[in-house]
This record gives structure tokens, sequence and C-alpha cells, in this order.
């Protein structure tokens, strides 16, 4: 699962390092982005990349109609193309979602508590993540909505938390923003180890309310030594 990320790197250096247009994307860094946020997200437009603005939750119709206000945050890349709140979203509704990293919980019996870390690439550049978008409704303020694919984590990762975002390299990014469907579903993998590092992170993260850099900074261990042993 991703629940919460941070999104910290200026639009502009996004722009130049995954080769989009700005577009009129105008948003605050953000070191604890939570659901229903507005997003900075990458479309296709007539084979040119382009950011745009998101919030971040799929509402489709049958949950509005049901009466819920939790939005779907995340689809699983293992039945992105058969669950009804997706499957029409593959063909043409694919984004890429820009995140510095992201936050993933621990929890275990020995902690008693969940445990936060902090997860991004060891070269320090932006993660790409796989995500579908869906159009604006009334309670979107007039932008599109978008979800994040996740995948099974890799066996590191795995330690912490069994899902990670599906995020993309150079070439699958093209693949998910251009290809056909078939092409895009199946770079929907696992990024193996060593490209991304779990630094864990203080609990203050655990409130959406304190968003600053110090969410990132590593801290003194609050586990058990023996659980990574």
């Amino acid at each position: 699962m991703c629940g919460r990320f941070v999104a910290s790197t200026p639009v502009s250096t996004l722009a130049s390092v995954f080769d989009a247009d700005v577009g009129e994307v105008d948003l605050r860094p953000s070191w604890n982005v939570a659901p229903t946020s507005r997003i900075a997200g990458i479309r296709d437009v007539g084979g040119s990349r382009r950011f745009d603005t998101f919030v971040w939750g799929l509402m489709p119709a049958w949950r509005r109609s049901a009466g819920s206000s939790s939005p779907l945050i995340n689809a699983r890349a293992e039945s992105v193309t058969e669950k009804p709140s997706f499957r029409n979203l593959v063909p043409g509704h694919r984004c890429v979602v820009p995140m510095t990293g992201y936050y993933e919980w621990l929890t275990t019996k020995e902690a008693k508590r969940k445990i936060p870390y902090f997860i991004s690439r060891r070269d320090g550049l932006p993660l790409a993540v796989a995500a579908l978008w869906d159009s604006a409704d009334a309670d979107s303020g007039g932008y599109p909505r978008a979800c994040i694919i996740t995948v099974a984590a890799n066996p590191r990762l795995a330690e912490i938390h069994d899902r990670m975002p599906a995020v993309l390299k150079a070439d699958t990014m093209a693949a998910w923003l251009e290809g056909d469907t078939a092409e895009a579903v199946s770079v929907l993998a696992s990024l193996g180890d060593g490209i991304l590092e779990p630094v864990e992170v203080s609990t203050k993260v655990n409130s959406v309310r304190n968003n600053d850099p110090t969410n990132i900074e590593p801290v003194s261990r609050q586990l058990p030594d023996s659980l990574f042993d």
C-alpha cells in the first residue's frame, strides 16, 4: 500500500528530469502528501508529456452512490485490468505520479506501535510511479482524480510492508504512458533490491499536520535490534 508520500522536488526540476511540459501545475512542496490532496501527475497528450494537477483518490460512481467518502487511493497491479473501478481506465487513462519518496509503516508486536520509514532512490532522483486517472467530479474541485498502482514489494522492502508503489524506470515509463494496454501492464513490476533505500524516520509523520523537511530526517532506531539481525 502507498498511503502517504513526499513531493518536495520543484515541478520545474521534475519537468527537466522527465522531459515534460510544466503545464499549469503550481503546487507547494509537501513532505506529507495525504489522500485527497492535490498532486502533480504526467500524462501523454498528443505524443508529448505534460504535467497536470490531480486529486489523489478515485471516486467511482458506484462508490459515491453507496455514500462512501473514502476514495480509492491504490490499485493492485495484479487485478487492475479486472476490477470494475480500474479496468476501463487502463487503456487510455494512464499517468505517472512523481515522488521524492514515500512512507511505509512497519507494524510488529515487539515495537508495539507503527514505525514509519521514508523510502527513496539511493541516487536521489525522483520516483516515477505508475498511476491511473479519471475525470473530475463535483467534489474534486475541477481536477481529475488519480490513484497509485502498487505491486508486491521486493525482498528488502517486504521486511517493512508486502506492497510497494509500481516504480517505473526510463524505458518502462515510456511503455506505461505510450504503449498499448498489454505492453503497459507488462511493465508493472517490483523494482529490484538496491535501487530504493528505506530510512527509519520519526513518528511525527503519522500526523498529516506535520509537514516540513524534518519529516524525512533519519532517527535512531525505534525497534529492537533483533528485528533486522
